[in-house]
């Protein structure tokens, strides 16, 4: 594995750089990962070291423009995307004045963004999140005409509570904009958003990938069943129904061979979640999610060959810098190495790893114009650990080396 110094964290301005960065924060909270170590050794690729460092504490901040129901309307999108727009930018702009905050957004609700806030030690740096978003809003006070929320989930210590950590700040999004009658502290919540460890998290991911709707129904009986009608939906529970909505929004990205359109209706569903008021009404929300994404998945595994397949191309397509082996992306998809080979080949033309190799090229022509770049940078961001192997790949691709292939590009320009 290549060494990446911290001070290497920031390379010189690219956006495609950053576009690249902020991509792969928000993979890390919609896909199903390989494994923690190959997600640390994708952030040092990106120069994302701080997020990799061993004994990482990271909490989540999360910023939401509040426009009013007539800016809602169909008739108003024009305003609605010049808002989002200039929130965005607001947001952006404030976060790049704070070393190691990593703002993300989902395409799903531009009027949302979210901020990956990992600690750091020193009494200089004591409550960096709060402080962050003090800033925030008084920038967002100031250059927007439409009220903003503004609220940060628990922090957690390790990168494999990541998605537990996203979770609490989608639940404190939530329960901020709840009556007062619950916005009451929950004593368990805190201290338990370590709720679904990976193997757990994993034995679910199985049983709604394998369109499991019995085994999917006696887990929400557990948690959310009968003899709960009467209470009020805890802070608690509203966490576990939210971990459950980001296993859905893995499931329905996985198999989205027809499309985005569920994938991004699964993740603006936190809100209606956050509405539920007891936990049976949390349940019953949660019951008709997965089975609109059990259907999806019934659907790729029933449909020929070729839907599935395509899934498989589009999620080699996200994920282009995991090394990803054949027998890996059999299991995460639930099938034989040998059937997936074989499809993947009649749909595609080419076997899972030439294809990623073809993204990864692609990936690295569309940096190559950027001279601000190392060769052994650009590497690192399209997947090579060696910059021998990459040259070699490249070379292979194109028939030319990335610094020929540069040189040609930069003599066309002039």
């Amino acid at each position: 594995m290549v060494e990446i110094s911290l001070k290497e964290e920031r390379l010189p301005g690219s956006i495609q750089v950053q576009q690249l960065q902020e991509s792969f924060v928000l993979e890390l909270i919609r896909e199903d990962w390989l494994s923690t170590e190959q997600a640390r050794t994708r952030l040092r690729q990106l120069k994302l070291s701080q997020l990799a460092a061993e004994g990482l504490r990271l909490r989540f901040a999360a910023a939401e423009l509040k426009l009013p129901p007539e800016e809602l309307s169909p008739a108003s999108r024009r305003r609605q995307h010049a808002a989002g727009m200039n929130f965005q930018l607001a947001c952006r702009e404030t976060a790049a004045g704070w070393k190691h905050i990593y703002p993300f957004a989902s395409d799903a609700n531009p009027l949302q963004l979210f901020f990956l806030i990992p600690a750091k030690e020193g009494p200089e740096h004591a409550d960096r999140a709060g402080r962050f978003m003090e800033e925030l809003g008084q920038r967002l006070s100031t250059c927007l005409e439409y009220e903003c929320t503004i609220i940060a989930g628990v922090e957690l210590k390790g990168l494999k509570r990541l998605k537990n950590a996203f979770a609490s700040c989608l639940c404190a999004l939530g329960r901020g904009s709840l009556p007062e009658a619950r916005q009451g502290e929950d004593s368990r919540a805190a201290s338990a958003m370590t709720w679904l460890p990976p193997d757990e998290e994993r034995r679910l991911l199985h049983l709604i990938g394998t369109a499991d709707t019995f085994a999917f129904g006696q887990e929400l009986d557990a948690l959310f069943g009968p003899g709960r009608q009467e209470a009020l939906l805890s802070g608690f529970q509203l966490y576990q129904g939210l971990r459950i909505l980001l296993l859905l929004a893995v499931t329905a990205g996985k198999f989205a061979f027809r499309g985005s359109a569920l994938s991004k209706y699964v993740w603006n569903s936190h809100s209606t979640l956050a509405a539920c008021i007891t936990a049976p009404e949390l349940k019953e929300q949660l019951s008709a999610l997965g089975l609109l994404v059990m259907e999806e998945v019934k659907l790729a595994r029933q449909s020929p060959e070729r839907a599935l397949a395509e899934a498989v191309r589009r999620y080699i397509e996200r994920n282009y810098g995991w090394e990803i082996q054949s027998a890996v992306a059999a299991r995460i998809f639930g099938m034989e190495e040998d059937s997936l080979l074989r499809h993947f080949k009649q749909h595609v033309g080419m076997q899972p790893a030439d294809y990623a190799v073809k993204i990864r090229m692609g990936r690295a022509e569309q940096l190559l114009p950027d001279v601000s770049l190392k060769l052994s940078d650009l590497a690192l961001l399209v997947g090579y650990d060696s910059p021998g192997h990459f040259v070699s790949a490249f070379k292979k691709y194109s028939g030319r080396s990335p610094k020929e292939y540069r040189e040609r590009l930069l003599r066309n320009r002039r």
